[in-house]
């Protein structure tokens, strides 16, 4: 038994409580009994919320310090990973990745086709034909259009020049046809080409023939559709893709993959309707999607067949 309840059985003996009669000192000492149970009480009442609040109030006041921790004591399964998973969301979600296609074995290359394939030109000697037309480029090679003595139907090809190994008496043909506009000039696309051959071949078409010029052998590569051509080495490894852009506004990259050059449409990449339009920046090297959404642009990722999100420049 406590001191406390010893003075109050003391009281309770020197008082008339068999009279019923409940004196100051009695009152006063059950009012300050009262009050210490209350007190008691409430700190029973207020434990289950305080603690859950001081637990708030630590992990606020450790959240700002942990950022600033080494990596690796950020890295728990519920704050460190959420966060890093929050980061590569942010970073990959417009990020689109290129499938690219050969050039399928075709017979006959039909007009819509956009693929490049490689041959190998026919070398005929120049006294077996008529001229009729020729772009000189120095340095470079002469383009030729010309017929031959069993028909009229006009045929095109090209002479290379000395440094490229040419012979004076002799050229290479590529088809029927002729083509207008000629641009002929040094190229390093796709890391085979030495020559680029382009020129008007429709109303409103530009072809245009990549030309590789080996010790023994001269293969050309055909693009039948090149309205404007960008050759620029688009994700770094040293080797000239080439951008071009078609007659029905299409976006094609082509690149040497494994030997063989192979394509895909920026525009079926990007899942691009008819309600947005693509452009190329060449200056930026910069896809940039437009549409009623709003504006993205997207440029090659470096080591990577994908093109990753930007800010629009």
């Amino acid at each position: 038994m406590n001191s406390e309840k010893s003075s109050w059985s003391e009281i309770l003996k020197a008082s008339s409580y068999g009279k019923g009669v409940f004196s100051e000192e009695m009152k006063q000492s059950v009012m300050k009994r009262a009050e210490q149970n209350r007190g008691k009480n409430r700190s029973r009442l207020l434990l289950p919320i305080a603690i859950p609040l001081m637990v708030v109030l630590i992990g606020l006041l450790i959240v700002p310090l942990a950022d600033g921790w080494p990596a690796g004591f950020r890295g728990g399964k519920i704050t460190g990973d959420v966060h890093a998973a929050a980061g590569q969301q942010d970073h990959f979600e417009d990020d689109v990745i290129l499938h690219y296609e050969p050039a399928p074995n075709l017979a006959l290359i039909p007009d819509t086709d956009k693929a490049i394939r490689g041959f190998t030109p026919q070398r005929l000697p120049l006294s077996s034909v008529q001229i009729h037309d020729a772009v000189t480029v120095d340095g470079v090679g002469k383009y030729l259009d010309y017929t031959k003595p069993e028909d009229s139907i006009s045929y095109f090809g090209f002479q290379l020049a000395y440094p490229f190994g040419g012979k004076d008496g002799e050229f290479f043909e590529i088809g029927y046809g002729k083509m207008s506009e000629v641009n002929f000039k040094p190229s390093d696309a796709f890391g085979l080409s030495d020559l680029r051959l382009d020129g008007k071949c429709g109303p409103h078409r530009r072809c245009a023939y990549w030309i590789s010029v080996g010790q023994d052998k001269v293969m050309a590569y055909e693009q039948m559709d090149a309205s404007t051509i960008n050759e620029q080495d688009l994700d770094g490894d040293g080797v000239t893709e080439a951008i071009v852009l078609t007659d029905a506004r299409r976006i094609y990259i082509y690149k040497n993959r494994d030997g063989r050059i192979e394509s895909v449409e920026v525009q079926a990449a990007l899942k691009a309707d008819y309600k947005n339009t693509v452009t190329y920046d060449p200056e930026n090297q910069v896809f940039v999607l437009s549409g009623k959404d709003g504006t993205k642009s997207f440029r090659y990722a470096a080591g990577a067949d994908k093109l990753v999100a930007v800010r629009s420049l």
